[in-house]
């Protein structure tokens, strides 16, 4: 193991200077570090109970640039002491940095070249364990992938890999669908095992035990956060979960009700497939509706009408409601007068009654394929386009709408 071999070289070099050796990587968090021997400054033991060393301590866009072994000046107000920083490169790379202290600069040249020395050889097997995480995260990438093929002989071929290269738990899984407007979404590269497509992210959430209640929620505004986080990536990034799966093996079906939900989310925001409702049957049913697909005349006369945005959404809100007028009315914050009045309209204009069962349904999946039918796509999730409902209402309803009166 490269990090045993890291360690052996930090605690060796520290032995032969007497002094501790810490070992940041480029992002200045801890890989290793050595005995104390009590040249530990009140920095240096933030740093280590934190797992990182603060940018601040140590001027970060300095140090970056250092070509050899450099003093870090003691800073009083940070209660840090002088120290020596030994950048630590392969093949041209900044693979990190060794920190040793140095108060009263009393490292001799020779003790100085020893580190340089040991920071080169700590450059390889640096260097050799970056090669190693690259080649696993490729490897990860292309399980996921196999994990959300359709084709269940890839699917339990993917899943044996996963499990023999310990690169997964079959335990408790989710998905996890980030999808973008426009191209911004080129690079993108959220935490854990995924798959990337252009303005598309699949994040693969895998737990030995149970998700609890809010956990998917809580990371799918966790992922969106970090989405929304760059200028350069804010905007119409929006995020979709799954619902639980039982095992590797459900990822495919996790993909796609993360897919529906990413497709239902506004702008910004991060929707889960569990809290969909009826939402999630009409968003596949809208995706398989033929172009050209005829709407009763009773449902074109109400959404050619000019008040049409207003009594639409009262309608749905009321269907929404189970019927319920106070609710309802609370619901759209105006008075029941008003509700019973905009509902009357709507049966005027309609033809249809809020009293009859079938009626209601008709007027319920109507106008939920409808909103529906608007929200933006995620690229890879086939739907209907809102041209699936007839652009001529006004048109074809303008008899009925005469009728109505």
């Amino acid at each position: 193991m490269s990090i045993e071999q890291i360690q052996y070289l930090v605690d060796a070099l520290a032995s032969r200077l007497g002094r501790a050796v810490v070992v940041d990587d480029q992002d200045l968090r801890l890989i290793a570090v050595s005995e104390d021997f009590g040249d530990a400054d009140p920095a240096r033991i933030w740093s280590l109970l934190h797992r990182r060393t603060r940018p601040e301590d140590v001027s970060y866009p300095e140090i970056k640039q250092l070509a050899g072994p450099a003093r870090i000046p003691e800073n009083p107000a940070l209660e840090l002491w002088q120290r020596l920083c030994v950048p630590i490169r392969c093949q041209g790379l900044l693979l990190g940095f060794t920190w040793i202290t140095d108060r009263y600069s009393d490292l001799t040249d020779d003790q100085i070249a020893d580190a340089a020395h040991t920071a080169e050889a700590l450059g390889v097997l640096l260097h050799r364990r970056l090669v190693a995480a690259a080649h696993e995260l490729q490897l990860r990438q292309q399980v996921v992938e196999q994990l959300l093929s359709e084709d269940p002989v890839a699917r339990h071929a993917a899943r044996e890999e996963a499990l023999d290269r310990g690169l997964l738990d079959d335990g408790q899984a989710a998905v996890m669908v980030a999808g973008y407007r426009d191209g911004a979404g080129q690079g993108l590269s959220p935490a854990g095992p995924a798959a990337f497509w252009p303005r598309r992210a699949v994040v693969v959430l895998v737990r030995l035990g149970e998700f609890a209640d809010g956990d998917l929620a809580e990371a799918s505004d966790s992922l969106l956060a970090e989405l929304k986080s760059e200028p350069s990536r804010a905007g119409g990034w929006r995020v979709g979960v799954s619902g639980p799966a039982a095992g590797l093996l459900e990822l495919a079906t996790a993909q796609r009700q993360a897919s529906l939900a990413c497709s239902l989310a506004a702008d910004g925001a991060a929707a889960c497939w569990s809290t969909l409702s009826a939402d999630a049957l009409l968003a596949q049913l809208a995706a398989r509706a033929p172009q050209g697909i005829i709407i009763p005349d009773g449902v074109l006369a109400l959404l050619a009408d000019p008040a049409a945005p207003m009594l639409a959404s009262t309608v749905e809100t009321f269907l929404d409601c189970a019927g319920d007028v106070q609710r309802a009315a609370r619901e759209l914050h105006v008075h029941r007068t008003t509700l019973y009045y905009r509902l009357g309209r709507a049966e005027q204009i309609s033809g249809l009654s809020l009293r009859d069962g079938r009626d209601r349904l008709l007027l319920h999946l109507a106008l939920g394929l409808r909103r529906v039918h608007g929200k933006p796509r995620v690229p890879g999730l086939t739907a209907a386009s809102s041209a699936d409902f007839p652009t001529d209402v006004g048109d074809r309803s303008r008899n009925l709408q005469r009728r109505a009166g």
